[in-house]
């Protein structure tokens, strides 16, 4: 009997905070400027870094392990993440070229912990024209990563006697 299941061990919360440490650290830049999708009413910041988790698939079935002893069960998937990554300014391509040099490297991979990077799409060019009529520049950037969330719920077991057969 399936009772209440408790949070994911790895959340998307988790994998922000994690992402967001890592462009901080590969482009040295103010911690206001690398911000978590787009907010209303909220101007971005100059030269701005923005993530956004745009969807994700599982890669495999949902594994089962069990603790008869502590009444739970865990589940456990492997999950790819499709975060894109926009670079405002004049140096957004640059950046954007930087990130995916370095997406699938070995300083990226020593970097994070709750997730690993798979591989990232080649930037694309996404100038706009602003509120103002100006051209703005933005790059983007498509990253996969893997993160493998486990959610644990209680589960009832049965004990079932011992049975021995003797020989007629």
């Amino acid at each position: 009997m399936v009772q209440g299941a408790a949070m994911a061990t790895v959340t998307h919360k988790q994998i922000y905070t994690e992402v967001r440490a890592y462009l901080l650290g590969l482009f040295l830049c103010p911690p206001e400027s690398v911000i978590q999708g787009y907010q209303n009413d909220v101007p971005l910041p100059d030269q701005a870094i923005v993530m956004s988790i745009l969807f994700e698939q599982a890669l495999d079935v949902s594994a089962h392990y069990y603790e008869p002893a502590d009444n739970q069960t865990f589940v456990q998937q492997s999950v790819e993440i499709t975060m894109q990554i926009d670079f405002y300014g004049a140096d957004s391509g640059d950046k954007a070229r930087k990130l995916c040099n370095l997406w699938k490297s070995h300083y990226t991979t020593a970097r994070l912990v709750s997730c690993q990077p798979l591989y990232c799409k080649d930037p694309v060019q996404m100038t706009f024209i602003n509120e103002q009529s100006r051209y703005e520049q933005r790059w983007m950037v498509e990253l996969l990563l893997q993160y493998n969330p486990e959610f644990s719920h209680e589960q009832t077991y049965l004990d079932m006697p011992v049975i021995t057969l003797k020989n007629p």
